[in-house]
């Protein structure tokens, strides 16, 4: 039977949906039925306990259309969220099958947005679908005295390979971690710059730098995930000034920042500007 004729069929389906977690190139592969399933080359796993949602809604309105899926507290995918958001964004996509059939639907895509453990045991993953991304108001690019790209952006163009200070670190407190190399360098160099650290199949976490002493790094989010003898690799930072912009990184013709701006609005009301 082909999956449109079980979904139709009062006795002879057997409905199993389909979770694929991806970031970058790592996988997290769950069913929902009692034992692992196959696809392709892909093996989707049971979950003792169980994985489930509470259905796939399109309304409109992206927070009455969140989908959020229990599961074991253990479950993988939902570790990086214990203590912080990770570094970059965990996506998802739902399919339906029958089991036994070749055949499956696509149903949803999305990306986690939050993770709660409401009890010991279980634990609950609010994801929002793409559609939830592109309502997101707001300017990607603004009129200002600061710039207003990324460092190490296409339209920075600053290379941050050469700039990367490669260490280990020596010692970490919860809040700070130390490393002698960076001790070389001018307080505040890091400050607004990120770490990051391996996680395997070739894909890096990352935190943000708040602020840099001698050879002390503040972090965003604390030393959660890190110890001491890890190798890390630590970026510089920026604050976005013409100033800095010049003399730091010599990226002066890629400034996108207005620093002659006479601070006075042509929109606020005065005739004589």
């Amino acid at each position: 039977m082909s999956f449109d004729s079980r979904e139709t069929s009062l006795a002879a389906g057997t409905p199993i949906r389909l979770y694929e977690f991806r970031r970058g190139v790592m996988r997290w592969l769950y069913n929902t039925g009692g034992r692992d399933i196959t696809f392709g080359t892909q093996i989707y796993r049971t979950v003792r306990g169980g994985i489930s949602d509470n259905g796939i809604r399109q309304s409109g309105v992206a927070k009455q259309d969140s989908l959020i899926i229990t599961a074991p507290a253990d479950i993988e995918v939902a570790q990086p969220f214990r203590n912080s958001q990770p570094s970059a964004s965990i996506g998802l996509i739902i399919y339906d099958m029958h089991y036994g059939e070749s055949d499956r639907k696509w149903r949803y895509t999305g990306e986690i947005s939050n993770v709660r453990w409401p009890a010991l045991d279980t634990c609950s993953i609010t994801c929002n679908d793409i559609d939830a991304e592109m309502d997101r108001p707001g300017l990607i690019d603004t009129f200002s005295r600061t710039c207003t790209t990324i460092l190490g952006s296409p339209w920075c163009k600053v290379d941050l390979n050469p700039l990367r200070v490669d260490t280990v670190i020596q010692s970490l407190n919860g809040a700070a971690i130390s490393s002698g190399a960076l001790a070389a360098y001018p307080d505040g160099w890091f400050t607004a710059g990120w770490v990051d650290w391996p996680i395997g199949q070739g894909e890096y976490d990352r935190r943000t730098i708040e602020r840099h002493a001698g050879s002390e790094l503040v972090l965003m989010g604390g030393t959660f995930a890190l110890a001491a003898g890890q190798s890390i690799r630590v970026y510089p930072g920026c604050d976005f000034t013409a100033s800095t912009c010049n003399a730091k990184f010599s990226n002066l013709p890629n400034f996108r920042g207005q620093p002659q701006m006479d601070g006075k609005s042509p929109f606020d009301g005065d005739q004589v500007f």
